[in-house]
Parts: structure tokens; C-alpha cells; sequence
């Protein structure tokens, strides 16, 4: 039975290359860990950068590093003027 490789063993062995595999490895591996998401049920795509800035955001948010918005601010955003 194989098993997985550790993170480390993965690491030496990727030493382990050539430069030019090094940098061949580097272009496959951004394409899977950038490449974009399908929205369930629409044709949308998300970037992998627009999730990860989405979740630092909502981190930031959880911790209370960031307040957000008021709905009046939100509301100035948006429209540029005062509304209601």
C-alpha cells in the first residue's frame, strides 16, 4: 500500500530538480491552485484571488479588525449621495 508523501519529502524531492523542472513545477502548480470556481448554477466564475481577498475581509471582520459599513456610508458608496 503507498502512501502520501509528507509536505517535507515533497520539498526535497522538488530540490532536488533542475532549475528549469523547478520552474515548470511553479507554472502547473499556479494553475491549480489559481485556476477560477464555478458559482453552483450560473455561468459565473470567481477568481481564486477574489475568494481568498473575500475570506481575509470576512476574517478581518470576524476578529474586528474592521467595522464595515454603516448603511448610511454603504448607502454614499454606493450612490454617492444621501438617500432616504
Amino acid at each position: 500500500m503507498n502512501s502520501i508523501p509528507t509536505y517535507n519529502e515533497v520539498l526535497t524531492l522538488v530540490q532536488r530538480l533542475s532549475y528549469e523542472d523547478q520552474t515548470r513545477l511553479l507554472k502547473e502548480l499556479r494553475l491549480l491552485v489559481y485556476a477560477p470556481v464555478a458559482v453552483e448554477g450560473t455561468d459565473e466564475m470567481v477568481s481564486a484571488e477574489e475568494i481568498a481577498e473575500s475570506e481575509a475581509a470576512l476574517q478581518d471582520y470576524r476578529s474586528g479588525r474592521d467595522l464595515g459599513l454603516s448603511s448610511e456610508a454603504l448607502k454614499q458608496k454606493l450612490f454617492g449621495k444621501k438617500i432616504g
